[in-house]
């Protein structure tokens, strides 16, 4: 019973699916992870877009609409309600073209991290650059319950503040927490302690000594 019962343990735990995906650049590679949709800028987004529509639509609406004659006392209120009209929805529209799909880019041409919005139409924008001399450490902040997601984070040098790089569950972040500290820290990654190569092991009626090489 023990045995069906850990097998099906170790199943449901070697099938969960991966947030994360890496897409390789010739500059380095871009992470996206499903779990980091920002839903407060998709959200403004939409606002934007809908306020911005709306408000074209009625500065249009200000000259084509029955009962818009023009007369010369209102003409200069008009145009300028209008106009004032116009570059604000424009505004918001150009706002709400940036995106709403998320990514990690790992630049290792220019030494930096960048978070990017991108939108449907492949137009990326930059929402934050950070260059690898300014990390000092790539860790994994472990989820709280038994079933939940764990975040891979990157620790800005000399302050409290960290940058969230991917959601997912641990197991899948485990070889992502590795190669970016190998391609962000570089040198500063502490190197594991070896066995001294002066010493060997000698094996002398049954016991196992140290002998110092010469």
């Amino acid at each position: 019973m023990n045995a069906i019962s850990n097998n099906k343990e170790f199943t449901e735990t070697t099938t969960r699916e991966p947030s994360v995906s890496a897409n390789e650049t010739y500059w380095g590679y871009i992470l996206r992870c499903q779990n980091r949709a920002r839903s407060l800028a998709i959200l403004m987004q939409w606002t934007a877009a809908f306020v911005g529509v709306s408000l074209l639509f009625a500065a249009f609406g200000f000259w084509t609409l029955p009962g818009s004659a023009i007369s010369s006392d209102i003409l200069g209120f008009k145009l300028g309600i209008s106009t004032i009209m116009g570059i604000v929805g424009i505004t918001l529209v150009w706002f709400a073209s940036h995106g709403t799909e998320n990514e990690f880019q790992v630049d290792l041409a220019r030494s930096e991290v960048r978070e990017v919005l991108r939108n449907r139409q492949g137009n990326a924008r930059v929402l934050s650059r950070t260059k690898f001399g300014e990390i000092d450490a790539v860790f994994i902040d472990r989820a709280t319950t038994e079933h939940g997601k764990s975040r891979l984070m990157l620790r800005l040098a000399d302050s409290a503040l960290a940058i969230e790089v991917a959601i997912d569950y641990e197991e899948h972040l485990t070889r992502l927490r590795d190669r970016l500290a190998y391609d962000i820290l570089g040198d500063k990654i502490p190197m594991r302690a070896k066995a001294n190569r002066g010493f060997m092991l000698k094996e002398a009626k049954g016991v196992i000594k140290p002998v110092l090489v010469a």
